[in-house]
């Protein structure tokens, strides 16, 4: 495991309903259908979870939208579809676009907060949280983002 992986690591014994007790968020990119009604329902109040796995996510979202604060899948037939379609374009057109020698953590930062912004304090909700991978305002968003982080790391070569 390396530096970064560590620093968010932890003990692994157990079992995920274990670890999903108490817990604000669940992040899942594992496998269909790990999660049940009751291991969400143990988490802590107002629960954020991303169920990704694709095409079938951890959990259903109908089995748990009434017991949380988001629910985002990597579907597009739900609210909330997590796809790194947002991100790449944009990302490779940006470093593209300045001839960046190298693409840096704060490029992909950079394109996270331009993803974010997208969307607006008014039209935020639970069920609006990121931009429709078809919002043609995206890519432009994250390219011009990652060429402006490409240009303060000093990789950018144009």
């Amino acid at each position: 495991m390396n530096p970064q992986k560590q620093e968010f690591a932890v003990d692994a014994s157990g079992t995920l309903a274990d670890a999903m007790q108490g817990a604000d968020v669940f992040l899942g990119v594992s496998a269909p259908g790990v999660v049940s009604v009751d291991m969400v329902q143990s988490m802590a109040a107002d629960p954020i979870v991303f169920a990704m796995a694709n095409p079938i996510p951890e959990i259903q979202p109908e089995l748990v939208t009434d017991q949380v604060a988001v629910m985002a899948t990597g579907r597009s037939d739900y609210p909330n579809q997590i796809n790194n379609v947002l991100a790449f374009p944009g990302v490779l057109r940006g470093a593209l676009d300045c001839r960046a020698q190298e693409i840096t953590p704060s490029m992909y930062l950079e394109a996270a907060f331009a993803i974010a912004a997208l969307v607006s304090p008014h039209d935020l909700d639970r069920e609006h949280i990121i931009p429709s991978v078809f919002d043609q305002r995206v890519a432009p968003a994250v390219a011009s983002a990652v060429k402006h982080a490409a240009r303060v790391d000093g990789v950018a070569r144009k």
